[in-house]
């Protein structure tokens, strides 16, 4: 008897695999057959994105597939209190991770007696980059070149996904760490969070939000916890018929001012912390692809293969964080740099994506940063800082 219990169990087992893989195998087939929301509708439909290795702008490099498998392996995450995820740590020929969950910067500043810590998302983390290319390793090595008396080293806190109050809750982490301080802290923020507000019509909330109310609401009820799961199978629900969620076109003027109204209070809240640890800050709104004016190469196939509502959800933005600048009397913090109108100075394509930069457009806008801070490191009186043993800081 036992051993007929244990066949069955087994027959059953293999049936239950099987039909998860069926109904994954339908999912992906109905997300390809059939037609993508409203709301997904492209700019220009005539319009097809390359895949991001063979953009016009890393087209030359290369070392840009062993970069992309690399990536694959290094983008498992991890629970972190407060900022939701960081990456496990990770070492390979292109991209190292280091015990506490920050991409590393491969410091070639022997001295480092002024800090800059880099806060952002994938951007800044360095999507497409090797170590050596992100932002905040060119960055040192712009300061290495131009002001290596300063001794300026740049800690990377990025991480992909990240929203400016994800940043913000990042530096207020680091800043309850024992040791002391950076001298500067720089934040290149927006693009997700216009991302996070055309998911769900709300600005100010992460990525992906919503699936984790879900799965927190339903841990208990295994009903909920299977619909939940459910609504994760997109070709699925499109068959079913069940919305996404997607926000009208006339909502987007409203959506955009919430969007910088809430990207500036994260501001002030920054400049609080910043003046209470004798701080100096530095906030950037993020350029992409969307804004560039002409884009050049395959640039504009990115731009017409993308969601409209999108498209247009960060333009607007765009526009209001500038008018919003314009009456907030905050320049000191937040810089009048057209970053957008620096990478357009480029001929050459910078995008392999919406908002990512290939090492060449990470060098552009390393340039900017430099003539944006090296006046206030030379105020910073020059000082030693230990490695930081706190886990809410790079390991240095």
């Amino acid at each position: 008897m036992l051993k007929r219990l244990l066949s069955l169990l087994a027959q059953a087992w293999i049936i239950l695999g099987i039909s998860v893989l069926l109904l994954f195998l339908s999912d992906q087939l109905l997300r390809l057959v059939l037609p993508a929301p409203v709301g997904d509708a492209p700019l220009d439909a005539t319009m097809q994105a390359p895949p991001r290795e063979q953009a016009d702008a890393v087209a030359a490099d290369g070392w840009i597939s062993q970069y992309w498998r690399e990536h694959a392996a290094s983008r498992y995450t991890e629970w972190h209190s407060y900022v939701y995820w960081r990456r496990r740590a990770y070492a390979g020929e292109l991209i190292h991770i280091d015990a506490h969950g920050f991409r590393q910067t491969p410091h070639l500043q022997p001295r480092a007696e002024r800090h800059i810590w880099l806060f952002g998302g994938s951007t800044v983390w360095g999507t497409g980059n090797r170590d050596s290319g992100t932002l905040a390793a060119q960055l040192e090595q712009v300061y290495l070149e131009r002001a290596p008396e300063l001794g300026v080293r740049v800690d990377n806190f990025g991480e992909s996904g990240y929203v400016s109050r994800q940043s913000l809750t990042a530096f207020q982490s680091a800043l309850s760490c024992p040791e002391a301080p950076a001298d500067l802290a720089i934040f290149l923020d927006g693009a997700n969070d216009v991302f996070a507000a055309l998911q769900t019509g709300t600005a100010g909330l992460p990525q992906n939000e919503d699936n984790r109310r879900r799965e927190f609401n339903s841990s208990r009820q295994a009903g909920q916890l299977l619909r939940s799961w459910l609504l994760r199978l997109e070709g699925i629900m499109r068959l079913a018929g069940v919305s996404s969620g997607t926000i009208a076109e006339a909502d987007l003027p409203a959506l955009a001012q919430a969007i910088a109204k809430h990207y500036f209070s994260q501001i002030k809240q920054a400049q609080a912390l910043a003046m209470r640890f004798d701080v100096d800050l530095i906030y950037l709104w993020q350029p992409t692809a969307f804004d560039r004016n002409p884009p050049r190469g395959d640039e504009a196939a990115i731009v017409g293969a993308s969601s409209a509502l999108h498209v247009q959800l960060q333009r607007l933005s765009t526009q209001q964080v500038a008018t919003l600048h314009q009456r907030a009397q905050l320049s000191p913090i937040l810089p009048l740099a057209d970053l957008p109108g620096i990478l357009d100075a480029t001929a050459d394509p910078v995008f392999f994506d919406f908002v990512h930069l290939s090492e060449a457009g990470q060098r552009v806008l390393a340039e900017q940063l430099y003539q944006l801070s090296h006046e206030k490191l030379r105020l910073r009186t020059a000082r030693q800082l230990p490695l930081a043993q706190c886990p809410d800081r790079p390991l240095g």
